[in-house]
């Protein structure tokens, strides 16, 4: 225990909190915004077409890369604010893309082809999508695919309501466990600092050029950061041109792409199903993985790969004593995974967050408590003493707690009253609607954020 609280303490040592805060957000930004949603998204749709995969973090740096190079050569180089505010945005731009490709219009695409598809029509529930889901396949709307029409106005507004109430929702909640789980229990969050020290090295890389051009700043300003940041920047360069674009080009003058490298995974679960059955053993070949071994903390990595050794062991036994029932032999990797999760790992998943949630509760109470009782020792002394609840005057735009939790709460009551009115009425759907917002939702987020402070990992 000694030595995690000391891996623990290393993390939280790396990068030391600000002393002073700045406003970072700025037009550079909101060009950014536009610059990911026209050039990066469509390279991302792309690429999920073909390989599965996603830009992900890498559109986020080729964005901050190029608008700091435009930044440098225009004689105004953008501030280490700048760059991290550009840099979540451009983070949410294609985090956004990934949870919906194409953005809403995309996935009302995939609503208008799922009505009218095969595999529907094969489990006789053509006609049973209501209107407010997607307009009939014999509508004009779809027959003349075009959203100019009538029949698209419930649906697209629905699908814009529900966006706005996840975006408030979303930052409401998560600052209420940001308070929490940073500014009371001080986690490290491991990751965080990776692309925190990402910021900072491109942010050197500014401060070593002077306004006269490119004279070399002093040594006394110089890092590793840069150079580790460059030869990341190069590795990954070379692993993707062998990922992607090798399959890309061959498949310009090919019948069928060259992969050099297997893609999504290399599917083993056929060869090791006599040794391993009811057992996926695919593997992803991805050097982001391997890297990121290298940056979480030692024993998080020791417990993912404890995990995998005992659902390596345990499937085998499970399916033997007939709890992986489903599975049949010559299964792949995607089925082999999904049966297993139906049969037993979905509820073992849920019953290990309960666990998880219980202890995580139990610390977090006791620091909570230890905070107040500080803070009413400091009131005696110091009456302008401020309360937990209240915004801390640090200068980074807190608020209030309370109005955190408040528009949370007026968030989820509109959703939940916007599903009562399209669902059919009946008390244990709007019982599962409240727990799902009011009791679900914050007990698992609580979880993901303190896990993300811990180990950088989060529960499915």
């Amino acid at each position: 225990m000694r030595k995690m609280d000391n891996d623990i303490e290393t993390y939280r040592e790396i990068l030391q909190p600000a002393s002073e805060y700045k406003d970072g957000f700025g037009w550079n930004t909101v060009v950014g915004i536009f610059f990911c949603g026209l050039i990066m998204m469509p390279g991302g749709i792309y690429l999920g077409l073909m390989t599965g995969g996603n830009l992900g973090p890498a559109a986020s740096w080729v964005t901050v890369i190029l608008f700091m190079e435009i930044a440098r050569r225009a004689m105004k180089p953008m501030s280490k604010q700048h760059l991290v505010i550009l840099l979540h945005a451009a983070s949410i731009m294609m985090i956004a893309n990934v949870l919906m490709p194409g953005g809403p219009l995309g996935w009302l695409v995939y609503r208008a082809y799922l009505t009218g598809s095969d595999a529907v029509r094969d489990a006789g529930m053509a006609g049973a999508f209501p209107k407010w889901f997607c307009p009939p396949p014999d509508s004009p709307a779809i027959l003349d695919r075009t959203f100019f029409h009538k029949d698209w106005l419930i649906p697209l507004g629905l699908v814009l309501f529900g966006m706005a109430t996840e975006l408030v929702s979303k930052y409401s909640l998560g600052y209420v466990f940001f308070r929490l789980t940073s500014d009371i229990e001080k986690l490290p969050f491991p990751l965080a600092t990776v692309s925190a020290q990402g910021a900072m090295a491109l942010a050197e890389a500014d401060a070593s050029k002077t306004e006269e051009g490119e004279k070399a700043a002093p040594a006394k300003q110089k890092s590793l950061r840069w150079r580790i940041f460059s030869f990341g920047a190069t590795l990954g360069l070379v692993f993707g041109m062998l990922q992607v674009g090798i399959p890309t080009i061959t498949g310009l003058f090919l019948s069928k792409p060259f992969y050099l490298i297997p893609s999504p995974f290399v599917d083993t679960t056929v060869l090791t199903e006599s040794l391993l059955p009811a057992t996926a053993t695919g593997m992803a070949v991805d050097l982001g993985i391997v890297l990121l071994g290298f940056v979480l903390p030692f024993w998080a990595v020791m417990g993912t790969f404890t995990a995998i050794v005992l659902t390596a062991i345990l499937n085998p036994v499970l399916y033997h004593y007939g709890v992986l029932h489903t599975w049949q032999p010559g299964m792949d990797t995607v089925n082999t995974t999904f049966s297993a999760n139906m049969d037993f790992w979905l509820s073992f998943g849920i019953g290990s967050g309960l666990g998880i949630t219980l202890v995580c509760l139990f610390s977090t109470f006791r620091d909570i408590r230890s905070q107040w009782r500080a803070v009413a020792l400091r009131r005696k002394t110091q009456p302008e003493t401020r309360d937990l609840w209240a915004a801390p005057n640090t200068g980074r735009g807190d608020c209030p707690i309370w109005l955190a939790i408040a528009a949370y709460g007026l968030a989820s009551t509109a959703l939940i009253i916007i599903c009562y009115i399209v669902l059919p009425k009946s008390i244990s759907i709007l019982f599962f609607l409240i727990f799902f917002a009011f009791g679900f939702t914050p007990l698992i987020t609580y979880v993901n954020a303190r896990l993300l402070g811990i180990a950088g990992q989060w529960v499915e």
